[in-house]
């Protein structure tokens, strides 16, 4: 039995048994519990185990981390003072200088425009690229408080297993052609955080490993992040990772785990595991936390707009894009966009070329999901493009911008005049430059909603119509949505991005015609019932794939009904109207096309969802409604008189659905996860 005693007189336990608190049989030389783990290596008993050095470099969790490498330096070097008497002191006068010095730092904010008070002296300085960024942290608070350091621990417990997030990252990057970070800086990223989480299992019974790391993680993201104009964009993702690994990348990485996890991918990685929104709802605990500890540690900088970008996304998908969450983060988004400079286009020597290339693509991205959100919502959209003019990203592969060198890897014979890619091919570019287009005539149609229609302002409605019209049929052939595409060996994704685009751009039609039809005209128009039956018919030919679209797993087909809502709505109003007051249905197609489609829409608002759905409910009572009003259609006119509004108390839809066919499913949280997806 040991000879070390407690001051309570008992036995002293080894310290592998003391660090984790069990019961120790105190033998010698190595307890009995050690040797059946195969560590009695480190089974030792410590003669004080609470006393502490002055030097240690790690730092419990509990007593927070100093992120200053300098402070670090400082408080080190006076350790060693104490002990070693040779070592002149740091007069006070010196320490007193530096710390003047520290404090008279200038607080920059990143990016300054043409009227900033800094344009006299030069035009749009964008500080932040010349690596001068936001000091956001004062001399006195060089600590960050141990609970933030705790959640960067659990951070590193539940990556710790990377083999799954692994599999999710590779499959969501296989499939989706909207990802807006780049695969290379994604994928090459790997194989660093999959070393770090072996050398964290392998290791995970050493004194103090988890806050080593977690020290290191921190200390990494404290500093300013620097990318050098000579980076070569193979070589990006070495800044951010390995033994420069930093905090904004972790958080990147579980959002994106967290979004493929949800989506359904790699189910075959999570065997009876937790379900795909408890994952999701981990990763963004995660990544909140590590937004949260990055606007506290380092200045902004591109991985933090990849980190909150990201947040949205995997935000949107679990709280849905109504939620204050949601809206909030968008502002977040559209706020450090700004900052950094992102709306415009101006080049600058100080940074390589591919990263510009990148800053367009998340550009893009952003300004497409502001549009989405600001549609869903009525409100107005974050980032107008009247203030902004970074130009569309260029039609080219991922791999481009992952060269050997600064300069993008791409040939000047792959693109026309207008940069779209010469050889037909469809990469995550493409449907950016589609989307960013379609979403510039939407940011003027939101605009214009807000004003009274007036001759001038119908005038300008109409322009913007025919101006839409010319840039869809400007697109590459093969970037235009034809029925034929499922026929024609295209994969399944490519098709379905096909039509979701597609369905974007007629749906800039339908605002442009409700508003000029007015919203108080039930009988509508002829171009507005005509763009609603278009876009009700492209609904259902998504249904009808429904067999083909289990190739990529997403369970979500309900979500492409957030377009057919609408347009059935006004279409079974303008209906009702007729059948009311028998003036003549402006719809020039065929009537009996038109019912039958509804009726199949109808059949799919009663299937889309399973009882365990938040939304059944709803869904169920709007199959309901418009199944009244299609019964009222179809009856005889002398049927309705006899049974004139008997249920109108349980189903008016005057009440339910007034003018623009919205209003019953104000409580329903579509969102936007399909557009994330595949848009």
């Amino acid at each position: 039995m040991s000879s070390a005693r407690r001051r309570n007189g008992k036995p002293a336990s080894c310290e592998p048994c003391r660090r984790v608190k069990v019961r120790c049989d105190h033998a010698l030389p190595t307890c009995s519990r050690c040797k059946d783990r195969g560590i009695s290596s480190r089974c030792f008993y410590h003669p004080a185990p609470l006393t502490r050095t002055r030097t240690r470099q790690i730092f419990p969790l509990a007593e927070g981390v100093p992120f200053d490498r300098a402070a670090l330096a400082r408080n080190a070097q006076s350790g060693e003072s104490s002990v070693n008497s040779n070592t002149p002191p740091i007069s006070n006068d010196h320490a007193s200088s530096r710390e003047l010095e520290t404090r008279s730092k200038p607080l920059l904010a990143g990016y300054f425009g043409p009227t900033s008070f800094v344009s006299p002296l030069t035009d749009d300085v964008d500080l932040v690229s010349a690596g001068q960024g936001l000091d956001v942290v004062e001399g006195a608070q060089r600590v960050l408080p141990p609970y933030w350091v705790q959640k960067i621990s659990e951070m590193l417990l539940i990556l710790g297993d990377f083999s799954p997030i692994e599999s999710l990252l590779r499959e969501y990057y296989d499939l989706s052609q909207s990802a807006a970070i780049p695969a290379p800086f994604i994928l090459n990223s790997i194989g660093p955080f999959k070393a770090m989480c072996e050398e964290s299992v392998r290791a995970r019974n050493i004194e103090d490993l988890a806050s080593s790391m977690t020290v290191r993680i921190i200390q990494n993201t404290a500093e300013v992040f620097e990318i050098p104009s000579t980076m070569a964009g193979k070589d990006f993702h070495k800044l951010f990772t390995g033994p420069a690994i930093r905090l904004e990348m972790i958080g990147v990485i579980c959002s994106l785990a967290g979004r493929a996890r949800y989506l359904g991918l790699a189910r075959d990685k999570f065997d009876g595991q937790s379900s795909p929104i408890q994952f999701a709802r981990k990763m963004l605990a995660a990544s909140d936390a590590a937004l949260y500890i990055c606007k506290i540690l380092t200045t902004l900088n591109d991985l933090t707009i990849w980190l909150v970008h990201e947040n949205l996304l995997l935000s949107d998908l679990i709280n849905g894009d109504s939620s204050p969450h949601c809206w909030s983060r968008l502002g977040d988004l559209s706020t450090d966009i700004f900052a950094l400079g992102l709306h415009r286009d101006a080049k600058t020597d100080q940074l390589p070329e591919f990263l510009f290339e990148a800053r367009r693509r998340q550009f893009a991205a952003a300004y497409q999901l502001d549009k989405s959100i600001a549609t869903f919502l009525g409100r107005p959209p974050r980032i107008p493009l009247r203030y902004c003019d970074c130009r569309m990203p260029l039609d080219i592969s991922d791999d481009a911008l992952a060269p050997e060198d600064t300069n993008l890897q791409y040939s000047g014979t792959d693109l026309d005049a207008n940069n779209w890619n010469v050889h037909g091919v469809f990469q995550r570019s493409s449907w950016m430059r589609v989307r960013f287009i379609i979403c510039m005539f939407r940011d003027e149609i939101l605009e214009v909603s807000l004003q009274k229609v007036t001759s001038q302002t119908a005038h300008l409605l109409h322009d913007i119509s025919h101006r839409c019209h010319l840039a869809w049929e400007s697109l590459p052939v093969h970037l235009r949505y034809t029925p034929h595409c499922w026929g024609n060996q295209c994969p399944v994704a490519v098709s379905l991005l096909l039509i979701v685009s597609y369905l974007a751009y007629l749906y800039n039609d339908f605002l442009i015609q409700r508003l000029l039809a007015g919203k108080k005209n039930p009988r509508g128009s002829t171009a507005l019932l005509s763009v609603s039956a278009e876009i009700l018919s492209s609904v259902l030919t998504i249904g009808a794939q429904r067999e083909q679209m289990v190739d990529i797993r997403p369970d979500f087909t309900w979500t492409i009904l957030l377009y057919g809502f609408p347009s059935a709505s006004l279409l079974i109003k303008a209906l009702q109207h007729q059948k009311r007051t028998g003036q003549p249905f402006l719809y020039e197609g065929s009537r009996s096309a038109l019912l039958r489609n509804l009726s199949v829409f109808i059949s799919h608002l009663e299937t889309i969802v399973r009882p365990d759905n938040s939304n059944y409910a709803l869904f169920q009572r709007a199959s309901q409604v418009f199944s009244k009003i299609i019964d009222e259609v179809l009856e005889p006119q002398d049927t309705i008189a006899d049974t004139d509004i008997s249920d109108a108390s349980l189903f008016d839809f005057d009440q339910m659905i007034p003018v623009d066919g919205l209003d019953l499913f104000n409580t329903m949280d579509f969102g936007v996860a399909f557009n994330q997806w595949l848009f």
